[in-house]
């Protein structure tokens, strides 16, 4: 799979989602099928966070990928709130 460069706000949703949802870095690394130093780089935006990851973000969370992606933009950002 390519690796494409996912926008900065993705990462940081990224960093949010997994603190909302009260787990450690090394919690959602396991659920991602990663490590965690590479969940924190991913978090804090030194290196590339694979489009693959999108997917199962969207499954772990049980988010839409327009959340992921817009954040407050939209609809199911009030759901949460």
């Amino acid at each position: 799979m390519i690796n494409v460069a996912i926008p900065t706000n993705v990462k940081h949703t990224l960093k949010d989602l997994r603190a909302r949802s009260g787990l450690s870095q090394e919690e959602a690394a396991s659920m991602l099928d990663v490590t965690a130093p590479t969940l924190r780089k991913w978090e804090n935006d030194s290196a590339d966070l694979p489009y693959s990851v999108i997917e199962k973000v969207e499954k772990i969370y049980s988010i839409p990928k327009d959340y992921i992606f817009f954040g407050t933009n939209n609809a199911f950002s009030e759901k949460i709130k």
